[in-house]
Parts: structure tokens; C-alpha cells; sequence
């Protein structure tokens, strides 16, 4: 008897240019004291060694919401500061989400005379729910809008010092 399984993949890639040095971008993706002041305000924390973990805090509004109190986690696949970032990523947004396998995150930052060019990659296999929720644009100003609000947030915090959402 054979057995045949098909894997769905699912390859986003998202790329902005930010007027701000690699080391702050890094620093606006891996710091607490940065990621948590865009995008969903969400404490996002890093061992950056291979093998370490990842995991985004939710905010007590998150929880007031029924929110666990870890919405994103992780490893750390490599780390080559300021220039490239690999992990897994697995979001626990929902019950569907959860189930779904973790996805694979690869950031990658070039800089030229001042500029940051950011390309995020996002691996998923077999994972609608959570492409569907990274892929979002809708309910922006309560935190939604997937990878595009992001990368948009933090490129405004970074060069305005102000994020969109105030």
C-alpha cells in the first residue's frame, strides 16, 4: 500500500526600506524596550543563540480579551547580528492557529548609506489559519493587518519616533 501526503506551502515575503541603520532595526525587531512600542504593543523576547527561545508576552489587554499569555512562540535557528535573523514561529491567536504546525521566520536586514532594506520571509506548511491571520488587513487600529502593519509600524516608529497607531 503507498500512502501519498501533500504539503500546502505557503511562502510570504515582505520587504520595506527604513530610513535607520541595520543595529537599530535589529534592535527595533529583537529589543523588548523597542518591540513592544509598535504593531500590537506585544512584548516580543529573544535568546538570540541558536537553539534559544522566542515568545511574545501578551499585553493585559490581550488577556482581558481571553488571550493566552504567551500569543507567539519559538526557536532561534541563526543569528548573525545586525543582518540576519532565522526562526520558527507559532502563533497561538486562536484554538485553529494553535493546532497548526510552526512556521519558519527568516529577517534580513542590508544597509546602504543610512538605509535599511528589511526582507521578512514567512514559511507556512499546511497552516491556513495562521496565513490567514498574517495576511490580514483588516481591524488595523486594534492590532490586526498581519505582516504589512507590522513593518509599516515599526518603520514609522523608526523614522518619525512616532508609531501609526499613536
Amino acid at each position: 500500500m503507498t500512502t501519498t501526503e501533500t504539503t500546502t506551502r505557503t511562502v510570504q515575503v515582505h520587504r520595506v526600506y527604513i530610513k535607520a541603520t541595520a543595529q537599530a532595526v535589529w534592535d527595533a525587531i529583537t529589543s523588548p524596550e523597542w518591540n513592544a512600542r509598535y504593531a500590537c504593543r506585544a512584548t516580543s523576547e529573544y535568546e538570540l543563540r541558536p537553539g534559544g527561545a522566542y515568545r511574545v508576552i501578551t499585553t493585559p489587554e490581550m488577556r482581558e480579551y481571553g488571550a493566552p499569555d504567551v500569543l507567539i512562540d519559538g526557536e532561534v535557528l541563526e543569528v548573525d547580528p545586525p543582518h540576519r535573523l532565522v526562526q520558527t514561529w507559532h502563533a497561538y491567536f486562536t484554538p485553529d492557529t494553535a493546532a497548526e504546525a510552526p512556521g519558519r521566520l527568516t529577517w534580513e536586514l542590508f544597509e546602504d548609506d543610512g538605509l535599511t532594506r528589511l526582507t521578512v520571509t514567512h514559511e507556512l506548511d499546511d497552516a491556513p489559519h495562521t496565513l490567514a491571520a498574517v495576511a490580514s488587513d483588516e481591524k488595523l487600529r486594534e492590532g490586526g493587518g498581519g505582516w504589512a502593519w507590522i513593518l509599516s509600524d515599526m518603520k514609522s516608529l523608526l523614522e518619525s519616533g512616532s508609531s501609526i497607531g499613536g
